[in-house]
């Protein structure tokens, strides 16, 4: 699956460009029109476009039924949005490993990372 994100028409023309033409899923960050779905139409083969379930929601009916239509499925995904899990947790996954390399592989601080480390290792020694 290719992710197409962007602001504007243009940038999204310049990226479905880019496409290789067998791209058979595709996510765009917008609601669809019918320009950016027939740059997508002249562009690849796609068989699946995935929109944020708020862009879905705003896509116009017709677009989706004329869609659905020429066999292209269009589903609804819940963007992952929040702050992530506690980082006691996150460091817990990782506990095998070196403060520094947690640290590298969840791109959590250093220090963040050394004080939960450091805490659940002596919780775990007790």
């Amino acid at each position: 699956m290719k992710y197409l994100r962007g602001h504007s028409f243009e940038e999204f023309v310049e990226k479905i460009e880019n496409l290789d033409a067998e791209e058979d899923a595709i996510y765009i960050n917008t609601e669809l029109s019918k320009n950016i779905i027939i740059e997508i139409l002249e562009s690849c083969e796609v068989k699946k476009i995935i929109l944020p379930e708020s862009k879905f929601k705003r896509t116009n009916k017709k677009v989706l039924g004329a869609l659905k239509e020429i066999g292209i499925e269009v589903k609804s995904i819940k963007p992952v949005t929040g702050r992530p899990t506690s980082k006691k947790e996150i460091v817990e996954k990782y506990i095998e490993k070196t403060p520094k390399e947690i640290s590298e592989i969840t791109q959590i601080p250093l220090k963040t990372v050394e004080y939960h480390y450091y805490k659940i290792k002596k919780a775990i020694s007790q």
